[in-house]
């Protein structure tokens, strides 16, 4: 089975681009289940949740099979949950312009982390530069949403809309630039 990865680099970062519906969902259901990400149980289980949610959605976006697309979900539920249940444990409640750039470079760091294994399993070429693209991307989203006054103490595990766009355009162009003129390989487990 091939993945949508091998077709053309304009359409795969705009597929990617439709993605930037997970974040407002998987944040609101991630809040509302765990209620505000205010403790490190609480951020580490809304950000499972809203991981799960963003990470199906990018999955889908990439046209992976099945297994791929299962790792994909399953790293940035991961990398999400315990990235925001760490600075949180550290932090505390994010409620700060800086807390929220903060959360972002570590959540981006360790999702992102997981994702480039995931994208390195699909052969894409330098996939850990997807690490350090996530960790900018993520904390310019976050720096977004702040920045546009949206009220940080309301403990969302995630940015929301505006932030969403930010840090999907960066990723889709990072993303364009990994895809290469070559076609990437499907994996094979």
């Amino acid at each position: 089975m091939t993945t949508s990865m091998t077709g053309s680099r304009r359409r795969l970062a705009l597929r990617w681009l439709a993605a930037i519906i997970g974040f407002p969902i998987g944040g609101f259901v991630g809040h509302l289940v765990a209620g505000p990400a205010a403790t490190a149980p609480a951020a580490l289980i809304s950000g499972l949740i809203a991981g799960a949610v963003i990470g199906t959605g990018q999955a889908i976006a990439l046209g992976l099979p099945s297994r791929p697309m299962a790792l994909w979900a399953g790293v940035t539920a991961l990398g999400l949950g315990v990235g925001l249940a760490g600075v949180t444990a550290l932090i505390g409640q994010i409620d700060t312009m800086t807390d929220a750039v903060a959360l972002g470079a570590f959540s981006g760091l360790t999702l992102g982390a997981g994702q480039a294994v995931a994208l390195a399993r699909l052969r894409v070429p330098n996939a850990w530069v997807w690490v350090l693209t996530t960790a900018l991307a993520w904390s310019l989203g976050w720096l977004t949403t702040s920045a546009i006054g949206v009220a940080l103490a309301a403990g969302w595990p995630v940015y929301g809309l505006s932030g969403a766009i930010v840090s999907t355009i960066i990723s889709a162009a990072a993303l364009w630039r990994l895809a290469g003129r070559e076609s990437v390989a499907p994996a094979t487990t």
